[in-house]
């Protein structure tokens, strides 16, 4: 998480452009698809056919096959591996000994010693600066791959000079002994003969001997860090310091053309023959209601892939036909996703970063399925799901289930022909969908390991039951299915972080993270406007009812509430909710002073957004939820104080724009419903109710919700929300005549007395 908060810092993210109807645009999406397309199309194998790609080992087969031509039997990967293990088992690598290697090694550390000898004497002497002996030594001994800080302990003054002395006789010693056993030039692990033998060359003789009775450089090194961490545990630096040193001036006593031995495993590779068995024209394969024995599927996969072969090689429109095919048919899955975007969330398709987001998340399940493929894994775990629950948190539930659809019938088309796989992956990815809805905590998170576990098990036995699989493949593919559900919700959680940092979205899990009342623009709010606060929090909890009415993310109506008009920060006493004593500034202000004033906060809230790095879904809301309305009150103070100067209508109305989404669009509304609400003195049901009417109404009247997409049957359901959450808030009682004479005395008394009451201040609607 400390990566994804620098990440957001840097401001490294992807921006599309916003506007993508202006025909300058249109082409990017064009391009994404079209590159998308392509890229989907490589996916599809090329090696197989897909007319036998359904049937499955161990599964009954429908149909009677015959070969239709003669072709080979072709090994498995294992088989394979096998055969060529056996015919490089006698391939023993010679080496030759070298009788010189040893006194050259030995003379090497005697020199280098003495060197350091010298050099520390100079530094002692202050005759040389340390730095320059180190530079020295490097240029020296360019063999010895040394860090200067490396190099500087030899020549640190705790470092006694007899301790060095002994630490030169210990590696002197141990030398002997590795030399004198005898070290190869090549590590163990790439000596591929049978039991590691090796050919030691003894004039024209050659003596067979296994190469684990002498050292490789690896094993050499490990001896040595072992005797010297014995002598010298409190100085660990110098231990690692002895470890290099030797890799630097050790010299092998067996040495081989390592080239030569890898050139002739590779010339006995190239005759190991990649075919067992031999298939005639006319041969039965498989009988129909047999079943399919790994014999039988090892040549029903030599003939898949002779058939491919043979559709390789054909020329003319017979060639292009199966790429036209796959061409068609992942553009008939994308017009049909599309058809369904068009007519469920029309917006998406017009936004290129929606659907390079699509895309990405399409690339990662089709490429994942390609990768599991073509390295022989199990197509239990195709991760279907995975992009399933991406996007369900990316878009919606209902963008999530068409994604199954689209993604189960891609993947199975690039696995092969497999009608059980699309099934499993539909039911498995619609399952996601509904636990990545419910994961919003830790516990969450463990709950949908459990149940992704669950799905797959149950799906892969009856799909398993339904395709007469014999019960010991079923029990197979459990492990790949519970591990495919224990890791799917863990990587998608870790993704969507990435997504949310790199592209600038939005997900309920961040919608999570900034709900937290104790973030740190919340927590000042609440301190330096704790008016602004409260009234933030009631409009959440309205915009939230609204939210659940209409279908709009009640998670984001919510948390865009709490965070709408944080810009009251920097003067929050300007603003009637957080005015004490009936303290009002804007009585010393002109008209246009005021206007400016109460218009700003939009500008200010957006800097704080970006201050605290808040989602541009958010910043959305805090820009669009005023508007264009008008300032009624100081505009008409205006008006009354210009005597015969104009006044500029424009000067008194919020910069914009109008509300462009549901969530927009609620808070709006719940911001008005609920400063005006606090006016009322006596909250009667009837008084609410006549209320909502009154502001929902006249917000549409004033064409403010032109641009949002809500229909009149939305805006009867949200009046209806946020009267019972009024409800709940005022606790509404019957209206006594006797209450009903005493607030019509109250207001009687208040205009004698020539006082504004609350309910008549028109600042308490000015925020």
């Amino acid at each position: 998480m400390m990566f994804l908060d620098r990440f957001r810092k840097s401001r490294l993210v992807i921006r599309f452009p916003s506007d993508s109807d202006k025909p300058e645009f249109i082409w990017i999406r064009w391009v994404i698809v079209g590159v998308l397309s392509f890229i989907l199309v490589l996916f599809f194998p090329r090696v197989e056919s897909f007319q036998l790609s359904d049937l499955k080992e161990g599964s009954i087969s429908p149909r009677r096959i015959v070969a239709p031509f003669d072709f080979e039997i072709l090994k498995t990967r294992m088989q394979y591996q096998s055969d060529r293990a056996l015919a490089i088992k006698n391939i023993f690598p010679v080496f030759y000994p070298d009788p010189s290697a040893k006194a050259r090694s030995l003379k090497k550390l005697q020199e280098f010693m003495h060197t350091v000898f010298q050099y520390r004497s100079l530094v002692m002497h202050h005759k040389m600066d340390p730095s320059a002996v180190v530079d020295s030594l490097k240029k020296r001994y360019p063999q010895i791959p040394f860090r200067s800080e490396q190099w500087e302990i030899l020549l640190d003054p705790s470092l006694s000079s007899q301790n060095l002395v002994h630490f030169e006789k210990v590696l002197q010693t141990e030398m002997i002994k590795i030399l004198d056993i005898g070290l190869l030039n090549m590590p163990k692990a790439e000596i591929e003969s049978a039991d590691r033998h090796i050919l030691i060359a003894n004039g024209k003789t050659m003596k067979p001997i296994s190469a684990e009775k002498f050292y490789d450089f690896s094993e050499a090194k490990a001896k040595v860090y072992s005797l010297l961490k014995q002598s010298f545990s409190e100085n660990k630096k110098l231990v690692a310091f002895g470890v290099e040193l030797i890799s630097g001036i050790l010299e092998p006593t067996l040495v081989t053309d390592v080239n030569a031995y890898k050139e002739r495993i590779r010339e006995i590779e190239a005759k190991v023959p990649l075919s067992s068995g031999f298939v005639y024209e006319n041969e039965k394969i498989v009988d129909q209601h047999e079943r399919i024995t790994p014999e039988i599927y090892q040549k029903l996969v030599s003939l898949s892939q002779k058939m491919a072969e043979k559709r390789l090689q054909e020329k003319g429109i017979q060639r292009v036909l199966p790429y036209a095919g796959r061409f068609f048919l992942v553009w008939a899955l994308l017009l049909l996703i599309a058809m369904y975007t068009f007519f469920e969330k029309p917006e998406l398709l017009k936004d290129p970063k929606s659907i390079f987001l699509f895309s990405i998340v399409v690339l990662l399940a089709s490429g994942g399925t390609f990768l599991l493929r073509h390295y022989n894994g199990s197509e239990y775990l195709v991760p279907v799901a995975m992009g399933s629950m991406l996007l369900a948190s990316l878009f919606d539930a209902k963008m999530g289930f068409a994604g199954t659809v689209f993604l189960s019938v891609l993947c199975s088309a690039i696995w092969g022909n497999a009608f059980y796989l699309t099934v499993i992956s539909l039911i498995v990815g619609s399952v996601s969908i509904l636990v990545i809805k419910r994961v919003r905590t830790r516990t969450r998170l463990v709950e949908a390991v459990i149940l992704m576990i669950g799905a797959y098990i149950l799906t892969i036995t009856v799909v398993g039951f339904f395709m007469h699989f014999p019960m010991i493949e079923i029990l197979k593919a459990w492990r790949f299915g519970a591990f495919n559900g224990l890791v799917t919700p863990i990587l998608v959680y870790g993704l969507l972080a990435l997504f949310e940092s790199v592209f600038d979205v939005i997900t309920d899990f961040s919608l999570l993270e900034l709900s937290n009342l104790n973030h740190p623009l919340l927590k000042r709010l609440s301190v330096e406007a704790p008016g602004t606060y409260h009234h933030s929090i009631v409009v959440g909890n309205l915009a939230e009812a609204g939210a659940r009415a209409v279908g709009a993310n009640p998670l984001l109506a919510r948390v865009g509430s709490y965070y709408h008009d944080i810009g009251k920060i920097e003067k929050a006493e300007y603003f009637i909710e957080n005015q004490v004593r009936g303290k009002n500034p804007h009585r010393k202000l002109s008209p246009r002073m005021s206007a400016l004033i109460l218009s700003n906060h939009v500008k200010k809230s957006l800097e704080l957004a970006e201050e605290f790095h808040l989602p541009s879904a958010i910043k959305d809301i805090m820009v669009q939820h005023h508007g264009r309305s008008l300032m009624t009150y100081f505009y008409q103070k205006a008006l009354e104080q210009s005597e015969d100067e104009e006044v500029n209508e424009e000067d008194y109305r919020y910069p914009g724009p109008k509300p462009q989404t549901k969530e927009a669009a609620l808070v709006m509304l719940a911001d008005a419903v609920e400063a005006a609400s606090r006016t009322l003195k006596t909250p009667t049901h009837s008084r609410l109710k006549g209320l909502v009417e009154e502001l929902v109404d006249e917000r549409f009247q004033s064409g403010e919700l032109d641009e949002a997409p809500l229909t009149l049957r939305d805006l009867q359901r949200i009046k209806e929300s946020f009267l019972s959450i009024l409800a709940g808030i005022f606790h509404t009682r019957l209206e006594y005549p006797e209450k009903e004479f005493s607030e019509s005395h109250e207001k009687q008394r208040t205009k004698s007395s020539g006082s504004p009451s609350a309910s008549a201040d028109p600042l308490r609607f000015a925020g």
